[in-house]
């Protein structure tokens, strides 16, 4: 048992009954005190909004016939009841007519009503008179409520003052007829903790709850007792146990070891195998760089020799398209890793979508002919003939690629005398807004998941990469891009551009 100072039970049950009952008596002289103070502002607010009321009758006439000094008067009657602070009469500007006392402020005032305070109220009714607006506000005093708080306090303290002599009489008897006996039990229990003999049994006979405690407390030393014989028998059993576990602990542990020895050099070669991959990559896109120097060089040097026809031209811008567009391939496969990782440094200038999407209709047209599907661009709602211009805020080959993969797509999802429109508007808060729409709708299987990474659906050579990549350069943008398709409405992508 604890050797620090010990508090007897029965003084502790002698505590809780007084303080339970001065406690009880406490809260219920506050909850019976809060009802009548209320009731007594109640009682105040009724009379003054009644005086109010009077005084509004009474004022009329004066306001009508502009005799401040009758409304003075009529104001000064207010001295006879003490609790009335001040009154004052505002006409419909808020110009004090006629006054008494301290008035309220017409600047305090919220129209004909009743405003209260801790101590005051204030309550404006309006005069019946020929002046729109015109109101009589009073200032009444509420400390009367404290001086019958004050003495209801003093009879509240009297009583339990009263009560709390009772309750420590009373106390003091329960106090004695429970707690010598429960001395006398704690003693008994505090000599068998200090010498653990077991078999030593406490000596009390009661037909009361201290009769049982001491009743179970004998047949639990004796159970104590039966449990410590068994626990010897087992503990030279529990100690050859324990010699065998250790001695198979030992043998997992040489295997953990080998395991982990194992595991690192399985590490060490995954780690150099990635760094290898990586390195092949850096050399690929190297080597793909410098053939393509050729293949976007060459047509530049055939459009400045000049002599070719049109539709020579029309086939070398072509040419020159799908290098540039190899080489943007290339080049976002990096960009694309930054902007997973949130590292990517976003390069802001203002793009012409205009430009851009009609660039893209000539290098897609070779798709769009052999799909016989028809790409129309409009600009609040008209087409564009290519002299109009829509500026975003964003880094201009990001925004290409953007655009040709969500156009790509919904070319590659169309069937031969599909529409495929892309629109540009401004919502309702005005930022701009690209619409991408085609009369498919997106296949059920991968409607919930359709700009996650490697996601795609019916198409023999599709990676799912590209619409995830067009999501990922709109939310690098700080723009949303939503998806909504059915059977009946086709499917319709949305980017809005912060402003």
């Amino acid at each position: 048992m604890s050797d620090a100072k010990m508090t007897p039970l029965g003084r502790k049950i002698a505590a809780a009954i007084l303080g339970t009952t001065l406690l009880a008596l406490a809260l219920s002289f506050l909850l019976n005190a809060l009802p009548m103070i209320h009731a007594y502002r109640q009682e105040g607010v009724d009379k003054a909004r009644s005086l109010a009321e009077l005084m509004a009758a009474s004022l009329a006439a004066p306001v009508d016939f502009d005799d401040p000094e009758a409304a003075a008067e009529n104001l000064r009657t207010l001295s006879l009841n003490p609790v009335v602070l001040g009154a004052a009469v505002y006409l419909g500007d808020g110009t004090a007519f006629a006054a008494y006392g301290a008035p309220p402020p017409f600047a305090a005032l919220a129209g004909p009503g009743v405003s209260t305070a801790l101590s005051s109220l204030t309550v404006a009714a309006a005069v019946p008179s020929g002046n729109k607006g015109c109101m009589v506000a009073l200032t009444v005093s509420l400390a009367g409520q404290w001086d019958f708080l004050e003495s209801y306090l003093i009879s509240g303290a009297v009583i339990l003052l009263g009560v709390f002599v009772i309750s420590l009489k009373l106390a003091g008897r329960v106090r004695r007829r429970l707690g010598d006996p429960l001395r006398e039990l704690t003693e008994v229990v505090g000599d068998i903790s200090g010498s653990r003999d077991y078999s030593r049994r406490v000596e009390y006979r009661s037909n009361d709850e201290l009769g049982v405690l001491v009743a179970e407390f004998n047949a639990m030393l004796g159970r104590i007792e039966d449990r410590d014989a068994r626990l010897n028998r087992h503990r030279e059993m529990l100690e050859q146990r324990v010699e065998e576990r250790t001695l198979q602990l030992k043998v997992k542990q040489l295997e953990l070891l080998k395991n982990n020895r194992q595991l690192y050099s399985e590490i060490q070669r995954r780690a150099q195998a990635e760094m290898i991959r990586e390195e092949v990559e850096r050399i690929n896109r190297h080597d793909l760089k410098s053939g393509l120097s050729l293949v976007i060089g060459y047509p530049e040097l055939l459009l400045q020799q000049g002599d070719l026809s049109a539709e020579q031209i029309k086939l070398i811008k072509r040419i020159r398209a799908a290098g540039y567009r190899m080489l943007d391939m290339i080049r976002n496969h990096l960009d694309m890793f930054k902007m997973e990782k949130g590292v990517y440094a976003l390069n802001r200038l203002p793009i012409d979508l205009v430009q851009t999407l009609c660039d893209l209709e000539e290098e897609l047209a070779p798709q769009l002919t052999s799909g016989g599907v028809r790409l129309a661009i409009r600009l609040d709602d008209r087409d564009v003939v290519g002299d109009e211009t829509f500026t975003v805020s964003g880094e201009g080959p990001l925004l290409r690629t953007m655009c040709r993969n969500l156009v790509q797509n919904a070319i590659e999802a169309s069937r031969a005398g599909d529409e495929v429109a892309v629109i540009l508007a401004h919502d309702h808060a005005g930022r701009p807004c690209l619409t991408v729409t085609n009369p498919t709708p997106v296949p059920a299987e991968i409607r919930e998941r359709f700009f996650e990474k490697y996601v795609t659906h019916g198409k023999e050579n599709g990676t799912g990469l590209g619409t995830y990549f067009a999501a990922l350069i709109a939310r690098t943008h700080g723009a949303d891009i939503t998806m909504n398709t059915g059977d009946e409405t086709g499917t319709t992508l949305r980017i809005t551009f912060r402003r």
